[in-house]
């Protein structure tokens, strides 16, 4: 009776780790583009008032939110199926959480800066897991 071998090539099958490892370097990159973001609006609001404007209104903080939620989940769902840490998973929708709640609370309940330091704190509490996610994804690769 004859065999039939199934065999895949390099591209046909994906690491999780490795797709895990992808998303977390886009959330990196976004997570840092909102931090930069609010830790920049004070300055351009000073220097360059046009540009400061439209650096500092609603779309921008709905933009962002709107690539780094969705990014973020991606990354620590297919982390967590990876090195099944809850902590990692809780740590990345709790900055996930502040970037959201922070982009779609209305301006004028609250103050400019108090939606900013929101962001800020959101989007280093989402790096700092970006980063675990990936260590982690990468050590017990190895």
């Amino acid at each position: 009776m004859d065999t039939v071998e199934f065999t895949t090539t390099a591209h046909e099958h994906v690491h999780p780790e490795r797709a895990a490892n992808f998303w977390d370097r886009v959330g990196i990159f976004l997570s840092s583009l909102c931090a930069f973001h609010c830790l920049a609006t004070p300055f351009l609001v000073f220097l360059i008032p046009t540009l400061g404007i439209y650096f500092e209104s609603e779309w921008v903080h709905l933009g962002l939110a709107l690539f780094v939620a969705p990014v973020g989940i991606a990354a620590f769902l297919i982390g967590y199926r990876h090195h099944r840490n809850k902590s990692i998973v809780f740590l990345g929708l709790l900055g996930i959480l502040g970037i959201v709640v922070a982009s779609f609370l209305p301006h004028e309940w609250v103050e400019i800066f108090e939606i900013d330091i929101v962001t800020i704190v959101g989007s280093f509490i989402l790096l700092a897991a970006h980063f675990w996610n990936r260590r982690v994804c990468s050590c017990s690769n190895s």
